[in-house]
């Protein structure tokens, strides 16, 4: 699921969260020397690293929630991750806005209780930073995945189901395409077999993953999260850990143009 918010194929939010997590470890750093040595050099310095980390949490904070509601599948655990990963640092951003309010200025001495509140402050965005890499190294949030031969990622956004969906000779043999349809943009992931092109819902019934971001072999597909496997002509499971199969859409051909048809009434709607 490639970055809404990127540079290039790069996501952006990823190059701006070493800033705040850098400077208000240094800020503390500083601070802790200051008090050991009593230099007031080192405290003006911690105070002025402790603005700058709040600066640049909010310069990271707005590519991070352009993604998690453009990029992570809705009603999926890594939505849910996601939504504990930025209110954990909203809270790190309040709390040391907070400190920097208590110290007043450059030349305040931090206390006992502003340091310690930096260092839970730290401990809470070291514990939001495992959940991010969470969500890029194991729901592949922000990862742009290519197919052979394609310029960019096989994605569609489509006004309604009366509206192709792609042309035929976009999708490749064995290849898969998301197709964002209606003004709800239900994610349906449209594929292309030896027998032609299949139409499924995106959302893998286990924990939501974005079957579209998958593997298909043999008109398997393969959920890129858990490795449930769906058969895509049917919707039914063929490996687990899914126990629920995947509704199907039938698709038609008009024109060279595909098209989803009414859906399949063998397709059992998944919660």
């Amino acid at each position: 699921m490639r970055s809404t918010a990127r540079i290039s194929s790069h996501p952006v939010h990823p190059m701006l969260v070493m800033f705040p997590f850098g400077l208000w470890v240094t800020s503390l750093i500083f601070d802790v020397l200051g008090r050991i040595f009593d230099n007031g050099s080192l405290f003006a310095a911690g105070f002025y690293l402790l603005i700058a980390g709040c600066v640049g949490a909010l310069l990271a904070a707005v590519p991070g929630a352009i993604d998690l509601f453009t990029v992570v599948p809705p009603n999926s655990s890594a939505r849910q991750r996601g939504y504990i990963h930025g209110s954990m640092n909203v809270v790190a951003l309040l709390l040391f806005a907070f400190i920097a309010w208590r110290r007043g200025n450059a030349q305040a001495v931090p206390d006992n209780i502003s340091l310690l509140l930096s260092f839970v402050g730290i401990a809470g965005i070291c514990v939001s930073g495992w959940l991010g890499g969470t969500l890029v190294y194991r729901n592949q949030i922000g990862i742009d995945r290519r197919y052979a031969n394609a310029k960019s990622v096989l994605e569609r956004t489509v006004a309604d189901r009366g509206r192709p969906l792609a042309n035929v000779g976009e999708i490749g043999q064995g290849q898969l395409m998301l197709a964002r349809v209606g003004p709800e943009a239900e994610r349906i992931a449209v594929a292309k077999c030896p027998d032609g092109v299949h139409a499924f819902q995106d959302r893998c019934t286990h924990k939501g993953g974005p079957l579209s971001d998958g593997a298909l072999i043999d008109c398997k597909v393969q959920c890129p999260w858990h490795g449930s496997q769906f058969d895509v002509t049917t919707g039914r499971v063929v490996a687990g850990p899914a126990e629920r199969q995947i509704q199907t859409f039938a698709t038609e051909e008009r024109a060279g143009e595909i098209y989803l048809s009414p859906k399949r009434d063998d397709a059992k709607k998944a919660a």
